[in-house]
């Protein structure tokens, strides 16, 4: 039986759903270093897992989604050891974005620091009226989500943004399209859940190249999205016949 007190919760609420749970909640579930280990193991195992075709990444309680990484862990690190933990932190962000699976992030509370970029790193997000996204890296003399935010929102207003470290609630952050719904806080994990269990019953090949075409097709001309494309449907994506390929519709016709 799972420990209910591991900083990372995990589940299989439906069939082919992996359920990731940040579970710091008197932290606000700040990001320790041993966490986001965890975090990058647990991904790097659901990528080749055949079983896990979509993933929720969510939070304990109903403070925060994620505030960032812990202050009271940074607070003990001389330089040096800052700038070890950034390159260890680092790479689950990158898991969570290049990951073949499709992610979608539960947001409630504070969606602050690493939480906002773990959030942007999501394929679909859903947020509760609550949830309040903000990147300050800028305010300590650094800079994160310049990556993320343009292919999100526009080159434009991610700088405005970014450079700001400002707030954004939910409502803005809807109209802007960084989140893709609202829901009340009471139906955000049954609607994440449904909305992964909606992606994992679809043929994963399918959902996996979708993913991958989308993610690199981002500033490429769009020839080279077309051809990449074509070339993908005409090789791994080949369909079998006419008949098995659409054997369902012709079932329901006879």
């Amino acid at each position: 039986m799972e420990n209910p007190d591991s900083p990372l919760l995990i589940a299989h609420p439906a069939d082919g759903v992996l359920q990731l749970t940040l579970n710091r909640p008197r932290a606000m579930n700040a990001v320790t270093i041993e966490l986001a280990d965890s975090l990058d193991a647990v991904l790097r195992r659901a990528a080749s897992d055949d079983s896990v075709r979509a993933i929720v990444l969510g939070g304990s309680g109903e403070r925060a989604f994620c505030s960032g990484y812990d202050i009271r862990e940074m607070a003990a690190l001389d330089a040096d050891g800052m700038l070890v933990a950034l390159l260890r932190r680092a790479p689950v962000i990158r898991a969570l974005a290049r990951h073949p699976k499709p992610v979608i992030a539960a947001l409630d509370g504070i969606v602050h620091g690493v939480g906002a970029l773990y959030a942007m790193a999501a394929d679909i997000r859903i947020a509760t009226p609550q949830a309040e996204f903000r990147v300050g890296a800028t305010q300590h003399g650094a800079a994160e989500g310049a990556w993320q935010l343009p292919a999100i929102v526009g080159a434009a207003r991610a700088k405005e943004i970014l450079l700001t470290a400002r707030r954004v609630g939910a409502e803005e952050a809807l109209a802007i399209g960084l989140y893709h719904r609202v829901v009340p806080r009471e139906q955000l994990l049954a609607s994440a859940v449904e909305q992964a269990r909606e992606i994992a019953a679809m043929p994963p090949l399918g959902v996996q190249w979708l993913k991958k075409l989308v993610d690199e097709g981002v500033g490429q001309p769009l020839d080279a999205q077309f051809d990449t494309e074509q070339l993908a449907l005409a090789t791994v994506l080949r369909p079998p016949s006419g008949r098995e390929t659409f054997k369902d519709f012709l079932a329901k016709r006879s």
